[in-house]
C-alpha cells in the first residue's frame, strides 16, 4: 500500500484524499488506488476527493479513467455510502453533465462541492444514513 493510500485511509470509514496538487493522469491513479484500497477492507465507507482545480486542455486519460469507473462501479455500488468531489465552480460547470450522473456512474451517491467542509459533512452524513439503516435492518 502506497503511503498516500495509507493517510487516506486513517479516518476510516472516513476516506479522504487530497489530488489537487497532482497532475490528472496521476490523480486518477492515486483515486484508483485508493478506492481499491477502501474496497479490498470489505466494509461500508464514504470517500472526501479533493481534486485538481484546473481543468485538463486535452482529453488524455480519458479511457483510462471509464476504465477505472468501471472497475469500480460493483464494488462502489455494494460499500461505498457516497463519493464527495471537492472541484472548482468552474470545474463544476464545465463538468456538469457528468456530476449530474454522478451516482449513475460511479454507482453511489455523488456529490460534488467547491467548500472541503461542505464535502467532509455530507460523507459524514451518508455514513450514518448507513449506519440507521443498518440498525433498523438488525
Amino acid at each position: 500500500m502506497s503511503q498516500i493510500t495509507d493517510t487516506a485511509l486513517t479516518q476510516w470509514p472516513l476516506v479522504i484524499l487530497d489530488v489537487s496538487a497532482v497532475a490528472p493522469a496521476g490523480g486518477t491513479r492515486r483515486v484508483g488506488d485508493v478506492l481499491t484500497a477502501a474496497l479490498e477492507r470489505r466494509e461500508p465507507f464514504a470517500a472526501v476527493l479533493m481534486m485538481p482545480e484546473g481543468r485538463p486542455r486535452k482529453l488524455a486519460g480519458v479511457g483510462e479513467r471509464v476504465r477505472l469507473i468501471k472497475t469500480l462501479r460493483p464494488g462502489l455500488r455494494d460499500r461505498c455510502a457516497g463519493l464527495a468531489f471537492v472541484v472548482s465552480v468552474e470545474a463544476q460547470q464545465a463538468n456538469a453533465k457528468a456530476i449530474r450522473a454522478g451516482a449513475k456512474l460511479w454507482g453511489c451517491p455523488t456529490t460534488a462541492t467547491h467548500d472541503p467542509a461542505a464535502a467532509l459533512a455530507w460523507a459524514r452524513q451518508q455514513l450514518a444514513v448507513l449506519a440507521s439503516d443498518a440498525e433498523e435492518e438488525s
